[in-house]
């Protein structure tokens, strides 16, 4: 045994080293993965009180570091066509049904005419409710001579996409979850989680919405 070792020392050796190299591979491979979840931006968008119209959502940051919200925008139908609103700020003339509450909205705090700005680690901030939201895009469909997509027949697919800046990323980040109202009005989610817009081609195409919605 020891001479057939001191024969295949040096072969034994090589096979050693490359071990080594395996092991410190996986366990760097370990490491960059831990660091790149820890470091990796997470946006979570909810669906809260009900599933009627009068539902409302929440945007939560669950990254580890705050993130900048900078644009929010509500979007009806589906890719073929689709009606996209901007909803980071409130719109006086269309959220307020009197003057009175159009008055009072002079005096408000920013918070509560906007979702725009700094969401700390764990913080949530509400969207609204589904009816004022889709206000907001009717809105638009007027103004635009458009049809209005909330009143077509059947289920109508109503997706939140949420534009923001994080720390240690370079450019706009972003997160998007979808909702299908059906023919009862019962509101409900497409997707089980909130789909995350972080990798290069996703956040190509925040970086354009971003640019069109300026």
């Amino acid at each position: 045994m020891l001479s057939w070792i001191e024969q295949h020392a040096t072969l034994l050796q090589v096979g050693v080293s490359i071990a080594t190299l395996l092991i410190w591979i996986f366990y760097a491979q370990l490491l960059f993965l831990s660091y790149r979840r820890v470091r990796r931006p997470k946006i979570v968008i909810n669906q809260m009180l009900g599933k009627s119209d009068k539902a409302r959502f929440l945007i939560s940051n669950m990254s580890q570091e705050a993130i900048h919200i900078d644009k929010v925008l509500v979007c009806i139908g589906d890719d073929t066509h689709q009606v996209c609103e901007q909803v980071t700020d409130t719109d006086p003339e269309i959220d307020f049904k009197n003057d009175e509450d159009r008055k009072s909205a002079h005096v408000a705090r920013l918070d509560e005419l906007t979702v725009q700005g700094p969401l700390e680690s764990g913080s949530c901030i509400e969207l609204g409710a589904l009816q004022k939201l889709m206000r907001r895009i009717t809105q638009q469909a007027r103004a635009n001579d458009q049809p209005d997509p909330a009143n077509e027949q059947g289920q109508c697919r109503i997706e939140i996409i949420v534009i923001a800046v994080y720390s240690s990323e370079k450019g706009v980040i972003g997160a998007g979850r979808a909702f299908v109202s059906d023919d009862d009005g019962q509101l409900r989610p497409e997707q089980v989680q909130t789909t995350q817009y972080a990798g290069f081609f996703a956040r190509r195409r925040m970086a354009r919405l971003h640019a069109q919605y300026a």
